[in-house]
């Protein structure tokens, strides 16, 4: 009998040595460390790079604002992002806001017409950077589909001849054309993902089954196949987040849960507050949400000064002032990002993230059109 050394000589002459491992060596920071940890068991990554992720929910969910965040930190880290905007409703005037730089070259934006446009586009723009070394080889693409739902197969629109078809001219075969098209496509899309080190990520719409009396009856678009080679599925859920006083709604809670995590533990949860601005825009408030988080694990208690005791009053000590959930949020956010690492530091070198309940997701699940329920928020 061949030793195995003498085996995998003889194989290494026909088929030649091992490939090496696909695994995950670069992350996306999403901004926020509990989602990071989420995602990847670590407070500084979340979004793998060389792999296809779904980002998913309700409509007005923060499902393009959490994209925007992961191909900021592509851009952060000297490497291009590019947004395929089936849709036609993402902001270039709006995106900055999130940190993105939308200087062309830094940033690519395109509106394909077709499922196979897009896809096309993705592939020739990912070798282009890499074949002719236009940054550096370990600088990430992010390149973000938006979304899955809205991407019409080419066979919808043409016929074989090429010609437009007529708006009434559909079939039942039409029905079913997106899932075919994902199906032909998906395994493609995932080796060039890791062959040239892309984030891929695929935004995609929440729908519900029709007569699914228990269990979750939530499915996103596309069929069967692209769960298959997603490595994640985040799905979204929100809540209003109302002022007591005026009942204004200030922003929005943010739910997210793995539904699927191939680089980490899957059925893991992390929640944060996108927050309205004045003049349209939106953004992440990552210091009260990391407050928020802080406190519900009691990494950040309620101490009265005087005795030494945690209260129910609302109010902690910082930097030797005591302020409320809200005072502390925004003092942070004063001192930029030297702030924000003072607040960071309050969290544990070693922490396992509470997984859901399958109760938990039934609950989560009849919660689907999450921005009609109102969270009320006071200013504490």
């Amino acid at each position: 009998m061949s030793s195995p050394a003498d085996i995998m000589k003889a194989l290494t002459g026909v088929i030649g040595a091992n490939d090496p491992e696909a695994t995950v060596t670069a992350y996306l920071d999403s901004g926020f460390p509990p989602l990071n940890n989420a995602s990847s068991s670590d407070w500084d990554d979340c979004f793998p790079v060389g792999r296809v992720i779904e980002v998913a929910g309700p409509p007005s969910s923060g499902k393009t604002a959490i994209a925007t965040k992961a191909m900021a930190a592509a851009q952060a880290l000297g490497g291009v992002a590019a947004f395929l905007d089936y849709e036609r409703s993402f902001s270039l005037k709006l995106a900055p806001n999130l940190g993105l730089d939308t200087t062309p070259g830094r940033f690519v934006y395109k509106k394909p017409e077709t499922f196979e446009d897009g896809v096309a586009m993705f592939h020739l723009m990912v070798e282009t950077i890499r074949e002719k070394k236009l940054i550096k080889a370990d600088a990430p693409i992010c390149v973000v589909f938006d979304s899955l739902a809205a991407m019409t197969p080419q066979s919808t629109l043409y016929d074989s001849k090429g010609k437009r078809r007529a708006p009434g001219d559909r079939n039942m075969n039409d029905n079913t054309a997106l899932a075919r098209a994902t199906s032909n496509h998906f395994a493609g899309i995932a080796q060039i993902a890791e062959k040239y080190n892309v984030c891929v990520i695929f935004l995609n719409q929440m729908r519900t089954k029709i007569g699914v009396m228990f269990g979750d009856p939530r499915k996103t678009t596309g069929g069967d196949t692209p769960e298959f080679y997603f490595s994640q599925r985040l799905w979204l859920t929100s809540s209003k987040i109302v002022d007591e006083k005026t009942k204004e709604v200030m922003g929005m809670e943010v739910s997210g849960i793995f539904m699927k995590n191939k680089v980490s533990r899957p059925f893991v949860k992390s929640k944060w507050r996108f927050m309205f601005q004045a003049d349209g825009t939106g953004r992440f408030d990552r210091e009260r949400s990391l407050v928020e988080f802080l406190n519900e694990r009691k990494l950040l208690i309620d101490v009265d000064p005087a005795t030494g005791k945690e209260t129910k009053k609302g109010y902690f000590m910082w930097e030797g002032k005591q302020l409320s959930r809200e005072g502390i949020a925004r003092a942070v956010e004063a001192e930029g990002d030297v702030g924000f690492n003072k607040l960071k530091a309050l969290l544990p070198a070693k922490y396992v993230a509470p997984v859901v309940a399958e109760a938990e997701l039934d609950e989560v699940a009849a919660t689907v059109g999450g921005n009609d329920i109102e969270d009320s928020a006071a200013a504490a």
